[in-house]
């Protein structure tokens, strides 16, 4: 069950009024430009990246459930649910420290989002298609000149992902140059 804009306020509203305890949780992935707006973008998950965020996982588990959503789901999933994964360092890789934007505070629940040219940066180490769509709406819907991007894309830990954004990069500036002929 894809989640749009309207999916994602609703589900933080529940999460927040629900929750006991003030919680922060740092949405990565493709949820930022759901919850800002880019209406063609849908996914079935929120990603939540655990070194931004700030919960107790047993009530934020036990949340999830009442409410009807996965939490961290290990293994096969349902194409129909919704869930939220807890995105540890591994595969994705953010700065230690890193400036954040507040997306929206729901009762006991602030939901913020690393700034749009980390964002960028990190989609573009895969760089899927849709990643790449992703950047070009950041960088439409925010005005994000792509040398923000190449000094986000400096601050990535790994030297391995700093080369491969670097290269993708070409990739949005291909795209933007083409919707500005």
């Amino acid at each position: 069950m894809p989640i749009e804009a309207s999916t994602v306020e609703d589900l933080f509203a529940k999460i927040g009024s629900a929750l006991q305890t003030p919680t922060t949780l740092c949405v990565i992935g493709s949820t930022p430009g759901i919850a800002t707006g880019q209406k063609e973008r849908q996914t079935p998950d929120i990603d939540v990246w655990f070194a931004g965020s700030s919960f107790d996982a047993a009530e934020l588990s036990k949340v999830c459930r009442d409410i009807g959503v996965l939490y961290d789901p290990k293994g096969e999933i349902d194409p129909d649910k919704i869930y939220i994964q807890i995105i540890r360092p591994g595969i994705v890789q953010l700065p230690n420290d890193f400036e954040t934007e507040t997306i929206g505070r729901y009762g006991q629940l602030i939901v913020i989002m690393p700034t749009p040219d980390l964002l960028a940066a990190a989609k573009l180490v895969r760089s899927s298609p849709a990643d790449v769509q992703d950047v070009v709406w950041w960088v439409k819907q925010r005005g994000i000149d792509l040398s923000d991007i190449e000094l986000a894309i400096k601050k990535l830990p790994r030297p391995s992902d700093r080369e491969a954004a670097s290269e993708n990069l070409v990739f949005v500036e291909l795209t933007t140059s083409r919707e500005h002929k």
